[in-house]
Order: C-alpha cells, then sequence, then structure tokens
C-alpha cells in the first residue's frame, strides 16, 4: 500500500503539470489569436517572496508595465511573468486582450508562448510516466 502512495503522487503531480501547461499554452494562445500587439515600458518591479514545499524562499520579481492601448487610454499593470529586474525603463513588446475593464497581458516572446508552457507540459508527462511506470511494475 504504501508504494502505491508514491505512484498515486507522481500521477497527480504530472496531472497538475500537464493541466497547468496545456491552461497555459490555450490561454497564450487565445491572447496571441484575438490580442492586439503594442509596446510597453517595464516602469518598476514589485518582489514577491514565495516558499517552496521544502521551506526555502524564492525571491520572484514582477515587472510593472505602462502602455497605451488602441483606445488611447495609458494603462499601468503588473505582469505575472518574472522577469530581470535590471530591465526597468526598457520597452518590451506585449499582446493585450481587453476584457471589460481588466487587461490580460503577455509578453510577446517566443520563451513566453511556446517553451514556458511546455516545461509543464514535457513535467507532466515525465510525472505521470514514471507513476504508470511504476504502477505497472508493481501489478
Amino acid at each position: 500500500m504504501e508504494n502505491l502512495i508514491g505512484n498515486i503522487v507522481f500521477l497527480i503531480v504530472g496531472s497538475g503539470f500537464l493541466y497547468a501547461g496545456f491552461y497555459i499554452r490555450n490561454s497564450n494562445r487565445r491572447i496571441e489569436a484575438n490580442g492586439i500587439k503594442t509596446k510597453a515600458k517595464i516602469i518598476d518591479f514589485v518582489e514577491e517572496e514565495s516558499e517552496d514545499a521544502d521551506g526555502y524562499s524564492n525571491t520572484y520579481h514582477y515587472p510593472i508595465v505602462r502602455f497605451t492601448d488602441k483606445n488611447g487610454i495609458e494603462t499601468t499593470q503588473k505582469l505575472n511573468s518574472s522577469a530581470n529586474p535590471k530591465k526597468i525603463n526598457q520597452p518590451i513588446e506585449i499582446i493585450y486582450l481587453k476584457k471589460d475593464n481588466e487587461y490580460e497581458i503577455m509578453i510577446n516572446s517566443e520563451f513566453w508562448k511556446t517553451y514556458f508552457p511546455m516545461i509543464f507540459i514535457i513535467g507532466g508527462f515525465l510525472f505521470s510516466g514514471i507513476g504508470i511506470v511504476w504502477l505497472i511494475n508493481k501489478i
């Protein structure tokens, strides 16, 4: 029974990674297909601490960007992706999608559009695969 718990944990973690990867990928595709490309300027960073499962503290830097939307409205918003805090006052290309009065913003780079979600998807397949192989070998 104890051996099955490890398999189940791997399957659950793998499923979580797969869900996150496909969710991010689909969200990015929706923003890219329906959004508007523009330039934004990084005006500041918000530093947030996060503690991982092992109790280690990690610091993430989330950029605050300012851009003007297609209606001429200047907007300032925190992005959900961390970045190098040395990039203050640098322009970046973004894709935004306005829904009601909220903006969904994605950095227009190959890493954020393609590679970032693929990291989760590959991790999900690896964890799930390990769980399945161990489960099959125990039966």
